[in-house]
């Protein structure tokens, strides 16, 4: 018989290929993640080896080639602020996977005929996270792509990756890193994050299809399950670290290749939409239960309530002439009480949330997008489009 996963256990962050590699390093341990080792050990093999080849091939900075390596910032952002910021998010999201799971138990949401397949799910999830062929198709996915494409040069600038004029699809040796080395390494973490999301997502789902023991007058309108949208979203630390990443490429672009802002307003809707998506589909697995505690709810509320007026009318409607102290009385405080509740369970929400989390989720994934607007707008336009949006 498996026995339950402690909170130490239990985890949809830590495990798989490139977490056993960096225990057998001595990076970091089962016990703690070692945040700060792993953010130096990634820049060590990212971002340090581009900076000494660029500089022994005098593409560092200077005129050799029309984009140096200092001023190609996107490449800075990914490997010391975007790296850094995922690896701060395993502790952040862990945490709050944890605190998310746990309030199932603390809350007694899960009813005694649901517990197993309660522990069942966080199992499978520890499972899914801890396994090596996820990671090991994301490798292989990676390598494919570096094969096809090690000499794709998109932008037709000369750069510290494609220096040479004359054959524009020649790199140099610090091209030949990025593109075997850095590149795909900072791809495998962002699709680590991807399995980490499908992973959330079916634990959700699995607990979803547990026998949930579910209020229809909870004052969060929810079940009980109000929790599961109170912020700071779960995955709201990647989507804010994928909007640096699409901020950088955009400004870029913007710098060197002259390109509107307004070419990237359709491109920018679409990244908003995805962060909602990414924060807010998976809670959408409860909206079942939800609907299912409703019902019941309505239903029986409304039967006891039918009973109540019953009972009402018989005492004091049909023998109105008998009755003098109908104020007051606890017959009136009781059906109004009932009544009340039955009025909540007819407002009850079919979402484990409220339109806030999807604006959290939007400001969270496009504030870095601001100094990109920066580049094309005045700051108190800038301003004055924030309040417009917000307010």
């Amino acid at each position: 018989m498996n026995k339950q996963l402690t909170d130490a256990q239990f985890s949809i962050i830590r495990g798989g290929l490139l977490e056993r590699f960096l225990i057998l390093l001595r990076i970091t341990t089962a016990e703690k993640p070692h945040t700060t080792r792993k953010i130096f050990f990634f820049t060590l093999i990212g971002w340090t080896p581009l900076l000494l080849l660029c500089a022994a091939e005098g593409l560092l900075w200077g005129e050799k080639a029309q984009v140096t390596f200092l001023e190609e910032f996107a490449t800075h952002i990914r490997f010391l602020i975007a790296i850094p910021i995922m690896m701060v998010s395993e502790v952040l999201v862990d945490k709050r996977v944890k605190s998310v799971v746990n309030q199932f138990t603390f809350s007694k949401l899960v009813a005694d005929a649901g517990k197993k397949q309660f522990e069942r799910a966080k199992r499978k999830a520890d499972n899914m996270c801890d396994s090596p062929w996820a990671e090991a198709i994301i490798l292989i996915l990676i390598i494919s792509n570096v094969v096809f494409r090690i000499n794709a040069n998109s932008t037709g600038l000369t750069s510290w990756v494609f220096p040479y004029e004359n054959t524009p699809h020649e790199l140099s040796l610090a091209g030949y890193w990025a593109a075997s080395i850095s590149f795909p390494f900072f791809q495998f973490l962002v699709l680590r994050w991807l399995w980490r999301w499908i992973i959330w997502f079916r634990l959700l789902l699995l607990i979803s299809k547990a026998d949930l023991h579910l209020h229809p007058t909870h004052p969060d309108r929810a079940g009980g399950l109000g929790f599961l949208g109170e912020r700071p979203v779960v995955f709201g630390p990647i989507t804010f670290m994928l909007g640096v990443m699409f901020a950088a490429i955009i400004g870029e672009r913007i710098f060197y290749l002259n390109v509107s802002l307004k070419e990237y307003y359709p491109l920018i809707i679409a990244f908003a939409i995805l962060a909602v998506i990414i924060n807010v589909v998976p809670l959408l697995s409860f909206i079942p239960p939800i609907n299912r505690c409703r019902q019941k709810g309505i239903t029986n509320y409304g039967a006891l309530i039918a009973f109540l007026h019953r009972n009402f009318e018989k005492k004091w409607v049909e023998n109105i002439n008998e009755n003098k102290s109908l104020l007051g009385s606890e017959d009136v405080s009781s059906a109004s009480d009932i009544g009340i509740l039955y009025e909540a369970i007819i407002k009850m929400s079919p979402f484990p949330f409220d339109i806030r989390i999807a604006v959290a989720s939007i400001i969270i994934s496009l504030l870095p997008l601001l100094p990109v607007l920066a580049l094309q707008m005045p700051i108190a336009e800038i301003f004055q489009l924030l309040a417009g949006i917000l307010l």
